[in-house]
């Protein structure tokens, strides 16, 4: 529940931080995306929870992230004087689905490649082992694309087959089905039964490693300036596990 004794202020995001005399972080600057209204919010201490920068599309990937992890604390806080550390890192899933249109970038479950789902390329071969670590497949996948034995869709989308059909023939009829029920909803609103025919594949920009550089208790070289989540940077070092974002 929400403390009654705390304003929330919707559609207004922050701007500007801003510093008091002594150099410490005092408040931020809101922009009413309704009225077009500026408001100065001073406080002791400022939390930035912005999350990543996948919206931004760097060299043209797609992305799970929400539209507004467009990167905005990042350039904030490094206005005022805060360090970053490892921005230039990120994470590729490695299996965002390029078909339909409808679903570009969003995941398909590691859980396929874990079940046995190989991933194949225009020729029909297995070029990767599935189970490696996400930065190894999605630069394999990467790599097949590259040097032309990707699958090209009608929009001009390029990716690799994940054979999981291969899992009814592997496991018995009915395996898709019974283990990723939601994924198999998902494809079957747009014809697609992932039962019987593959899925086509690309990496997406799924994690920013890098952020504001933080210590040990989210504190920033900007005094009273804290970051927290995605923004943070630091916890991951140039590469992340799957798994552990909760950091």
């Amino acid at each position: 529940n929400r403390r009654a004794e705390i304003t929330v202020l919707e559609f207004a995001p922050a701007v500007e931080l801003l510093l008091n005399e002594h150099g410490a972080c005092a408040g931020a600057i809101l922009f009413n995306l309704e009225t077009e209204a500026y408001t100065v919010v001073k406080a002791k201490a400022v939390v930035m929870a912005t999350g990543g920068s996948g919206r931004l599309h760097m060299r043209g990937f797609m992305t799970t992230n929400h539209y507004g992890a467009t990167g905005d604390g990042l350039c904030i806080s490094y206005r005022m004087g805060a360090k970053l550390a490892h921005i230039d890192t990120f994470q590729y899933h490695p299996s965002g689905a390029v078909y339909p249109e409808q679903l570009i970038g969003q995941l398909v479950t590691e859980g396929i490649r874990s079940e046995g789902g190989h991933l194949v390329n225009a020729k029909g071969e297995r070029f990767v082992n599935e189970l490696d670590t996400r930065d190894v497949v999605s630069s394999s996948i990467i790599r097949e694309c590259e040097e032309g034995r990707g699958i090209r869709t009608m929009s001009g989308r390029v990716g690799v087959w994940l054979d999981t059909p291969l899992l009814d023939v592997e496991h018995g009829p009915g395996t898709v089905e019974k283990h990723f029920p939601a994924m198999l909803m998902q494809f079957d609103r747009f014809g697609i039964d992932i039962s019987k025919d593959p899925v086509l594949i690309y990496p997406t920009l799924h994690y920013q490693n890098g952020g504001v550089k933080i210590d040990t208790n989210s504190d920033t070289n900007v005094k009273n300036l804290f970051v927290a989540g995605e923004a943070s940077g630091g916890l991951h070092g140039r590469n992340r596990l799957m798994g552990n974002s909760l950091l």
